[in-house]
């Protein structure tokens, strides 16, 4: 697997990991009323939409992937594009 590749896929776990961290954590500043948490829960969600728009490409046909999270694709490292059908 080319370097580029690898940095694409590290890049979309780090964008999940951001999606998935940020949601429980604006739950819970709503709760508690915590507005630094509510900050931090917000500026996560941000850095998951830049990083999915931005970088989440198929380095082949350069389209722009899904957003979707399929848990059986994304957790390996074995991704086909939807428009190419190349896989990386």
């Amino acid at each position: 697997m080319s370097g580029k590749v690898k940095n694409i896929m590290k890049l979309r776990r780090f964008s999940l990991i951001c999606l998935f961290v940020s949601i429980p954590m604006n739950f819970i500043s709503a709760l508690l009323s915590i507005t630094f948490l509510n900050v931090l829960g917000l500026a996560l969600f941000i850095i998951f939409i830049v990083i999915t728009f931005y970088f989440w490409r198929c380095p082949h046909c350069r389209r722009r992937l899904p957003i979707k999270f399929n848990i059986n694709e994304d957790i390996d490292d074995n991704y086909s594009c939807p428009y190419c059908n190349e896989k990386f």
